[in-house]
């Protein structure tokens, strides 16, 4: 069963949230529940939260590490590896 409720979100949020879920094919319904029953079977959020304020260094930092973890190679597996 269903039930119908009413949030209040930050207009900012709701409009670039729903830009992504409309990518992945997901209503704002299907995102928010979706995230319910995330919070259900983990009983607790689903992502981590802590009190450490971002900055720019940390977005430098998180930079580096995607593109280090999406570095391809043109020569053979046994190589890449060996260049890990």
């Amino acid at each position: 069963m269903k039930i119908q409720t009413s949030i209040r979100v930050e207009d900012e949020f709701y409009k670039e949230a729903k830009v992504v879920f409309k990518k992945v094919g997901l209503t704002f319904g299907d995102a928010v529940n979706l995230f319910l029953s995330k919070v259900a079977m983990e009983k607790g959020i689903p992502f981590t939260i802590t009190t450490i304020q971002k900055n720019k260094d940390d977005d430098d930092f998180m930079k580096a590490q995607e593109s280090s973890m999406s570095r391809t190679w043109d020569n053979d597996k046994d190589k890449a590896w060996d260049e890990l």
